[in-house]
């Protein structure tokens, strides 16, 4: 009498003859049928089977089910690889600080206006290049001007770490602190730098209004225009209404930061 087996997994049932079978050839069919590696495999017929030297028919009735249980070698590694990233970002939180000990105080500019300090996250990982992207911004000839037209003058432009809020930057108390945040989620890389400037262009709005209405849209509207018109280094000498400027929309605003900090805070 002819012995099989029914092999299920996910669902999928195939009917398998197992005479000369044994437990170890059966697992390289799994393998090559459902691209699981023979060692993350589990093979189930009432209890775990174990023994793969052992003969099919001799560990498992004629006509029963044997129950497949294991991931893909290829979904298995994808899900190592995305584990991995987010223990580097854990790793790299675990390094981060929040101190104000170690702020730079080098001002940008040798205006009136502008930025009196700067701050990077304390993560060795790519820390220079996170404080020179906020030297960036405030060295930007675009920033410069429309900060010196609305004399604005900000004590501390830092980085924001992505886990301090759901947010991408925010103004405590009119230009005590303008946080923005520069990092991607797994602090592995950084955000787009014309990006990070338009929510710069958006926190320098709170510096006269708070609440996000027509008043702060307005002013964010003409910020986002003055940073690309004011800034003739992008076309050598000339300044004027031709160049092209991103105009934010109302419904943007919340996603942005919520509104500005008072002294209490997050």
């Amino acid at each position: 009498m002819s012995h099989s087996i029914a092999l299920s997994y996910k669902g999928h049932v195939t009917c398998i003859p197992t005479d000369t079978l044994t437990l170890g050839q059966l697992r390289a069919h799994v393998e090559q049928q459902y691209g699981i590696s023979a060692v993350d495999q589990k093979l189930i017929c009432k209890g775990l089977l174990r023994n793969d030297t052992a003969m099919i028919r001799d560990l498992v009735p004629n006509n029963s089910k044997v129950v497949v249980m294991g991931t893909p070698s290829a979904e298995l590694a994808s899900f190592q690889a995305l584990n991995a990233r987010r223990q580097i970002g854990r790793a790299n939180n675990l390094k981060y600080r929040a101190t104000s000990s170690d702020v730079y105080h080098t001002r940008a500019t040798t205006d009136e206006y502008g930025f009196d300090s700067f701050k990077e996250l304390n993560i060795a990982h790519r820390q220079r290049d996170a404080l020179q992207m906020l030297h960036r911004l405030g060295r930007d000839e675009g920033v410069r001007q429309v900060m010196r037209k609305h004399k604005y003058s900000v004590h501390l432009l830092r980085e924001l770490h992505p886990n301090e809020r759901t947010i991408l930057g925010y103004n405590r108390n009119r230009g005590e602190e303008i946080a923005l945040r520069l990092r991607t989620d797994d602090l592995e890389g950084f955000r787009d730098y014309e990006s990070v400037r338009r929510v710069l262009m958006h926190e320098l709005a709170h510096m006269v209004w708070d609440a996000h209405d027509d008043n702060f849209h307005k002013l964010n509207r003409e910020h986002c225009k003055e940073v690309v018109e004011l800034d003739w280094t992008v076309r050598g000498q000339t300044v004027g209404p031709q160049a092209e400027y991103y105009e934010p929309q109302p419904k943007e605003a919340e996603a942005v930061d919520g509104g500005s900090l008072a002294a209490s805070g997050f």
